[in-house]
């Protein structure tokens, strides 16, 4: 990647130099995540989905262009030198120290990264269109693919506890051509956090209290947390005020200030599969939601007999055992095993009942 140099006049420019973004061509693309309150962990994306990631669907956004890279130590250094802004606290004064330049900017506020993206004449991505340059159209979990670890990477500890040079990983590089949308930096977004339309969830930290992070940082490797949040979907949030070692930017342009190249979204579009319909990619939300909800049901009538089951045998011997009171302790205990097993059929009881319900609403409303 090639880093912002000084004028050799010694003029210090006001602008920076035009940076290296990929074009987001127009299309549809699936946001979000199936999720409901009652999944719990019987489908495997609710190991990790959290509820502020539902509703799953789709969006269609314009063309955009939006950075390869995070922004970079040296990039964020012709910002301070041109505008006098205030430099991040982990530099030595104004200067970036030796052997970081080429590092994501940290400690970074969101009042900085938008001063900065305005001042680059851009802005920060929308929650949608970081969702859609890291996941591209075909709802995927992870920027490279639906498994954590990116399949063409000839090792597995591609990532690491420490922030690391930007395009260190071509690996874990987005379907558009986006890199770092992962284990480097959290990123700060325009949005405020919000719930998605549909989603009833309510949750105190929403409003025009907190700004959006995407992305999954360096220190989710520490603390062994990256399968989490790592994903395209995940949600974190923030006071806008708010910075830390592990949180970043990128920034975004529109098609309008900039243009594109005759050609250019026909060669995306020959790249990847950008240009799905909205109808096609509904289509297939709704049946996939349609064999998520089946999944709960089956799943969740097998844990009744088996948890039912369990429940009986471990009732009935603690009942028996307590008649003798050299075990009655024992029996007491086994007991109590017994009636936690009965409260997991009564909680997989309801979870059938409410995946029923929301497989009957679907129907109807495609019948109509």
């Amino acid at each position: 990647m090639e880093l912002p140099s000084i004028d050799p006049s010694g003029n210090e420019p006001t602008v920076p130099p035009d940076w290296d973004n990929v074009l987001i061509p127009p299309s549809a693309f699936i946001m979000g995540t199936d999720i409901e309150p009652f999944y719990g962990t019987i489908l495997e994306q609710s190991r990790y989905a959290k509820i502020d990631e539902a509703p799953i669907h789709v969006r269609f956004l314009e063309p955009y262009r939006i950075a390869r890279y995070p922004v970079t130590n040296a990039e964020y250094k012709v910002f301070v030198d041109a505008t006098g802004h205030t430099p991040p606290p982990h530099w030595k004064g104004e200067e970036v120290c030796p052997g970081e330049a080429n590092l994501p900017v940290v400690h970074i506020s969101w009042y900085d990264a938008h001063s900065y993206a305005q001042w680059a004449n851009g802005r920060l991505p929308t929650e949608a269109e970081w969702e859609k340059a890291a996941r591209g159209a075909d709802g995927r979990v992870y920027p490279w693919g639906n498994d954590l670890e990116p399949s063409e990477a000839e090792e597995t500890d591609i990532f690491t506890d420490q922030l690391t040079q930007v395009g260190s990983r071509p690996e874990a590089v987005s379907p558009y051509g986006v890199h770092e949308v992962a284990g480097n930096v959290w990123e700060w977004t325009a949005d405020w956090y919000q719930p998605y339309d549909g989603n009833p969830h309510r949750d105190s930290d929403y409003g025009e209290k907190h700004k959006v992070l995407r992305g999954g940082s360096w220190l989710e490797v520490r603390d062994e947390t990256a399968p989490r949040y790592f994903r395209c979907a995940n949600r974190l949030h923030a006071p806008p005020n708010y910075i830390a070692s592990n949180i970043g930017f990128r920034c975004v342009r529109d098609i309008a200030a900039v243009g594109v190249k005759q050609g250019e979204i026909g060669e995306k579009a020959s790249a990847y599969p950008t240009q799905i319909s909205a109808d096609l990619l509904n289509r297939y939300v709704k049946q996939e939601r349609l064999k998520n909800l089946q999944q709960i049901q089956k799943r969740a009538r097998t844990r009744c007999l088996t948890d039912f089951s369990i429940a009986a045998l471990a009732v009935g011997i603690g009942t028996y055992t307590m008649m003798d009171p050299r075990y009655a302790i024992g029996g007491f205990t086994l007991g109590m095993i017994g009636v936690g097993f009965l409260f997991s059929v009564g909680v997989n009881f309801w979870r059938q009942w409410k995946a029923r319900k929301l497989l009957n609403l679907i129907r109807r409303a495609g019948q109509s």
